[in-house]
């Protein structure tokens, strides 16, 4: 079956912004796909399209469906000013999107987490490894000291 015919059977936005080739016509409340003759002009001024935020094929859906209005998650609980994403990200949906590429001359420099809160290169000195480390502490975490053997031999005999 070709799969630009199963956009019309889509009943609501949600479900037919799931399919990546099918767009929604809001003020017919229609799913179709362009890629037909019968709908090349078809909603031409008023069409959500799928949109690929690099989400999973649910959130793109709901996103594009909302208009990007899905409320404001860009903020670490608590926080509600400042820069959204700690600064380091973008805010695409309520969900922010970290810089991939924070320093183009070191590309293993990265940033992460759910707000751009870590990264794995803001940490100076000896305990230093590779990360990841908060924003607003960025030092080494101190993890025990590792056992010797013989320490462990001492204790069981």
């Amino acid at each position: 079956m070709d799969d630009r015919f199963v956009c019309i059977v889509k009943t609501s936005c949600f479900e037919c912004l799931k399919l990546p080739q099918c767009s929604w016509c809001p003020t017919e409340n229609k799913c179709f796909s362009r890629k037909l003759p019968k709908f090349e002009e078809f909603c031409s001024n008023n069409t959500i399209a799928h949109v690929d935020y690099g989400f999973s094929i649910e959130e793109n859906a709901e996103c594009s469906c909302s208009k990007g209005d899905v409320g404001q998650r860009c903020y670490p609980p608590g926080v509600t000013e400042g820069s959204e994403c700690s600064g380091r990200g973008t805010c695409v949906c309520g969900q922010c999107v970290c810089d991939p590429n924070p320093d183009p001359d070191n590309p293993t420099k990265m940033v992460m987490g759910e707000y751009c809160e870590y990264d794995n290169f803001s940490c100076d000195g000896p305990k230093c490894n590779e990360g990841p480390y908060s924003l607003n502490n960025p030092t080494a975490v101190d993890w025990p000291r590792s056992i010797k053997i013989d320490e462990v031999d001492s204790t069981l005999s």
